[in-house]
């Protein structure tokens, strides 16, 4: 049974730069404003059961193109990435700044957004990562200080830099908490084994039937939680041979 390689990251990203008249919660800039685009600064990740949370990040030997081309590939050996707000944000910014250096990088990833999950499934008061932590009691951010991003983009402060380092590889590791809470409660989008009725998950076959799910297309299917891990599944039962 062959490991599920699953990938946790998180990005932080620089502002654009540009000119306007006034300041204002509803000011309109339009495109030929922007003096200066918005770019990666650090990516931090790490693979689900290790502790080590790796970080690309600008330094004097390390510029936006190169984190890409190292980050990209260590996405390629993934099954499956998970991130907050990583489908609308994340990922759409890391395809960006690809095209931009002309990265080569993959169409689409099997990708699991515990945002998704969380506002589509749950009924918390807020869905922010920060929030969700509290809220569950499975911990916070690591807090952050005013004026951070000015320090890193404007000032090159490399002592700022690593505090924004700590900063995001911070929400990598509570990212995997929330995403391990959530976990039981949400289909498994990668299948760990060849037989169907075992758990996707940890392949086991403790497992316990637990009624039918019918699919609008009235295609009947086996609901199943895993006793080891407490993964909740369906699969389609093979049909009884008629004599």
């Amino acid at each position: 049974m062959a490991e599920i390689r699953r990938l946790f990251f998180d990005i932080e990203v620089s502002y654009c730069k540009g000119w306007f008249w006034r300041p204002s919660y509803n000011t309109s800039i339009s495109y030929n404003q922007i003096l200066e685009h918005a770019k990666i600064i650090c990516i931090s990740y790490k693979w689900e059961g290790q502790s080590k949370v790796y970080n690309l990040n600008w330094d004097s030997k390390q510029n936006e193109k190169s984190m890409l081309e190292k980050f990209i590939k260590v996405v390629d050996k993934a099954d499956e990435i998970v991130g907050h707000n990583s489908d609308r944000f994340d990922i759409k910014w890391i395809r960006s700044r690809c095209m931009f250096h002309k990265v080569p990088m993959f169409p689409r990833y099997l990708s699991f957004d515990t945002l998704k999950f969380y506002r589509g499934s749950t009924n918390q008061p807020s869905n922010r990562l920060d929030d969700i932590g509290d809220y569950f009691g499975i911990g916070r951010k690591v807090k952050n200080e005013d004026g951070l991003w000015i320090k890193v983009v404007e000032n090159n402060d490399r002592r700022a830099l690593k505090r924004m380092v700590k900063y995001c590889d911070g929400d990598v590791l509570l990212l995997e908490k929330v995403y391990k809470l959530a976990k039981p409660y949400a289909f498994n989008k990668v299948h760990n084994t060849g037989i169907k009725s075992d758990c996707p998950e940890c392949g086991s076959d403790n497992v316990k039937l637990w009624g039918f799910h019918y699919s609008q297309g009235g295609t009947k299917k086996q609901r199943v939680r895993c006793l080891d891990c407490s993964k909740c599944y369906v699969y389609t039962p093979p049909k009884k041979k008629v004599k």
